[in-house]
Order: C-alpha cells, then structure tokens, then sequence
C-alpha cells in the first residue's frame, strides 16, 4: 500500500447539488457552512509585485549557464514562501489540455453517475469529502474525488471513472509527466539544501503520488463561506493545476496576512511545500497554511497532485542536517511515514496544527 488509508470521513451532503437549491434568493445556506471567521483576516491581492509569490523557471534550473542562480531563487522561494510558480517545465500543453478538460467533465457528469464512483468506508480515494470527522465541524463549501495515482499497481482502477472515455489516459499522462517534474525539483532542493545528491529522491522512491480534483460551486454568500479550511498539505511537494480560470488560492503571506493568488500564467504550476519536505529540511523550507475560497457567480475547478514518500520511509529530519552531519537539533519528530498520514486524516483541517504538533520544544540555550 503506498498511501495511508484514514480512518474515513463521515458522509455528507453534495455540495455542488445543494448549491443548485441554496443559491435561489428564497433558500438558507445551511448554518453548518456559514463561517464567522471567514473574513476576518485582511487580504491583499497578488496583483501587487510586491506581494506576489515567486517565479521559479525549470528551464533555467536544467541550463547549466542559470542553474546556479535558478537554484538560488528555489531555495529562496522555498524557504521564504513555501509557494512558487513553476514556469517552463516541460510538461506539453496537450497534455495540459487533455487532463483539464477530462476533469472538468467528469464534475459535469450526473451526480447519480459521478456516485458510482464514491468513496468507500475508511478510505479517501473517491469522489465525496475528507477531514469531516464530527457532526458538529464546519464544512467546505466543495467536492472533491481523489486517486492515487502511482505507484501504478496501487491504482484502484474502480473509482477510475468510464466517463470521460479519456479521462483515464489523460490522467495516466498527466502523471507521468508531473512525477517527472517533482523528480527534477527534489533534485534541485538537494543541491539548495547541501545534501548528499539522492538524499531526499530515496526517500521519495517509486514516487507514490495522488490527486485531489477540487471544484468549488458559486455561492451567493461567497463572504460567509470556505471552499477549503486554511491547512498545510501532508506532502513532500504539491503541484495546483488551475482547470478553469477561475483563481480562489489563498496563502498566508510573510507578516501573516492572507495573500490571493492571482491566475498563474496559462499552463504554469503552482507549487507548494508540503509538511513532509518541512520536517526532512528540518524547518529550513516551510510549509504555509492556505486555503481556498468560492465565487458568488461562477464555479472553481482545480486539480493538485500530491508528491509523497515511500510507505517504509522514516518522516524525520535528513540526518546530514542535524547531529554531527549539519550540527542542528532535531526540531521535529521523527516517526513511519504511514503513522504520520493516520495522524493527518483524522483530524479536521486547522491551519498548521498538524504539522506544528510534531515540533520538538527546545530549550533556548538549544536552539
């Protein structure tokens, strides 16, 4: 089994039928998606270069003339923001083209057949929800379906819906071309962090990989709803595809405030460290709470796939950056890669929580 399997979550209602129902004037949004908080924070827009998240170029990272100074602005990106836009990577429009539009067909499918396809007790893979783990919580204003995608012998080729006829090829293709992609940064991240070359790659060997396809429906009361609770991902490495041009990403900016991303340049990543790379990087990369949010007048749709390690694999921090190897303390703990994944699906989703309850307390005269 290459992904950790949750301890389920519970059922409820589709959110993309009730919006149907609860976006006509005469109709309440249920209380259970109505959020206080939801603006409660300030945003500010990534229109403004100031505050726009870095631009990292894959082309330049593999030209050895750039490579040196691409690297730098990856390390930087990384440990500043934990975001970038990924631009130039390699990965050919069509096949762009192909998983975008096979994923938003599949969400425009009849809900009848798209619950062929729905989850199955105690697991995450399927179209339905996750993280809801009481009748009380809060819930986000989305759907979503879920796969793993590699490696390939693990696919439960069941939820692989027959319809779109192409799905299953594009996403096939898709795959392999943005596992190919993480593979090239996890490189390059070795380089920045001056690790032995193969370091993170072994611990991230055969690539288990999923994808989560998110769609978001309109709300009328966009401003008292959350498309997706502010939460770091359990990843080594995420990459945002942005299906339609509909932006709704959120990020907790330097300073603490929420930060909109704007609609990457067509075809470009949105990557983001996940909490697993945090930790193996020992806090020099960081994993930054986001979140999404829904428009009052048209859908979302994105797809993110989630780059993850091996199922025998220590989560802990790279022993060549603490000890005697980087002469740091430990400031995580470390633990087996599938106790780490049960701990994150059962919970809710609440912000960075998870991942800081896994810091170890050092005292100041350590640290």
């Amino acid at each position: 089994m290459a992904h950790a399997r949750s301890t389920g979550s519970l059922p409820v209602a589709n959110v993309q039928a009730l919006a149907e129902t609860c976006n006509d004037p005469d109709q309440q949004i249920p209380e259970r998606y109505i959020r206080a908080d939801a603006n409660a924070d300030e945003v500010i827009s990534g229109d403004d270069c100031t505050a726009a998240i870095p631009t990292v170029d894959l082309s330049k990272l593999l030209d050895p003339l750039s490579s040196d100074e691409e690297t730098a602005k990856l390390g930087s990106a990384c440990q500043k923001w934990g975001f970038f836009q990924l631009i130039n990577h390699g990965v050919s429009d069509d096949v762009i083209r192909d998983a975008r539009k096979d994923v938003a067909e599949f969400f425009r499918l009849p809900l009848e057949t798209k619950k062929a396809y729905s989850q199955l007790p105690n697991g995450i893979e399927g179209y339905g929800q996750a993280f809801v783990v009481s009748h009380e919580q809060k819930l986000d204003w989305a759907d979503m379906f879920y796969l793993v995608l590699r490696p390939g012998e693990f696919r439960n080729m069941a939820l692989w819906p027959a319809h779109p006829p192409s799905f299953r090829n594009s996403i096939d293709r898709y795959s392999s071309e943005t596992a190919r992609v993480a593979r090239c940064l996890f490189e390059f991240m070795e380089k920045d962090m001056g690790v032995r070359p193969g370091s993170l790659l072994e611990r991230f060997q055969d690539q288990p990989q999923g994808i989560r396809m998110n769609y978001y429906p309109p709300c009328r009361e966009a401003g008292k709803v959350v498309g997706l609770s502010p939460h770091t991902d359990a990843a080594g490495l995420t990459l945002l595809l942005q299906v339609n041009d509909v932006p709704g990403l959120q990020i907790r900016a330097p300073g603490g405030r929420w930060l909109a991303v704007g609609a990457p340049p067509d075809g470009a990543f949105v990557v983001n460290v996940g909490d697993i790379l945090e930790i193996m990087s020992n806090g020099k990369y960081r994993s930054v709470e986001h979140r999404a949010v829904v428009r009052p007048d048209r859908e979302r749709v994105s797809a993110a796939v989630f780059h993850r390690p091996c199922q025998d694999a220590v989560v802990g921090p790279l022993p060549e950056l603490v000890g005697e190897g980087g002469g740091d303390n430990a400031r995580y703990t470390s633990m087996g890669y599938l106790e780490f994944m049960k701990r994150y699906y059962s919970a809710k989703l609440d912000g960075r929580n998870h991942l800081d309850g896994l810091r170890i307390k050092l005292s100041s005269s350590k640290v």
